[in-house]
């Protein structure tokens, strides 16, 4: 959400206030949640910064925000995926986007459409689109560090590919010389 965004937010709901502390309840939420984020945030990159606040939205996702029948985004999925902002290197984050998923986990996609990593409650999985082959796993468990780990891996294209692309790579480049 943008500082806009948010500031109109806010404007709607303290015109909506009146006795019903509900409302009084979800603007201090908001404002509260705000300050965190500009906290979090301050010398950071745009880039963390706007996943910071995609995370934010999502948070307060309730069971069917799809219209549907769409999971809420579980806490700790919310929790884990802080960590590996906290822990990750403002460039890696460059060219990435956050989407909720309808089973409670968030979905983390390059902005070249050819990587993906989907964080879960207990693991993770992720995959690319390496010259035309999907590489990937799956089910790996979550530590912030692998997540992140996989981030960069993804970033300098050098996630494992399978021994016969190896090879024949090897081969193509040793007969270009």
């Amino acid at each position: 959400m943008t500082t806009i965004e948010l500031n109109t937010e806010i404007y709607r709901l303290i015109g909506c206030l009146s006795d019903d502390r509900s409302y009084l309840e979800k603007a201090v939420e908001m404002l509260r949640g705000l300050t965190l984020v500009k906290a979090t945030a301050q010398g950071r990159s745009r880039d963390y910064t706007q996943l910071l606040e995609s995370l934010s939205d999502f948070q307060d996702y309730e069971k069917g925000w799809d219209g549907e029948d769409a999971q809420p985004i579980d806490k700790a999925v919310i929790r884990h995926f802080k960590d590996v902002l906290k822990k990750s290197d403002d460039r890696y984050l460059r060219g990435w986007q956050l989407f909720p998923e309808r089973n409670g986990t968030l979905f983390l996609q390059n902005d070249l459409f050819d990587a993906g990593i989907n964080i879960g409650v207990r693991d993770f999985s992720y995959y690319i689109n390496h010259d035309g082959k999907v590489v990937g796993e799956n089910a790996k468990k979550f530590t912030p560090k692998a997540v992140v780990d996989t981030i960069k891996k993804i970033f300098h294209r050098l996630l494992p590919l399978p021994a016969s692309e190896i090879l024949q790579t090897c081969y193509s480049s040793f007969q270009a010389t």
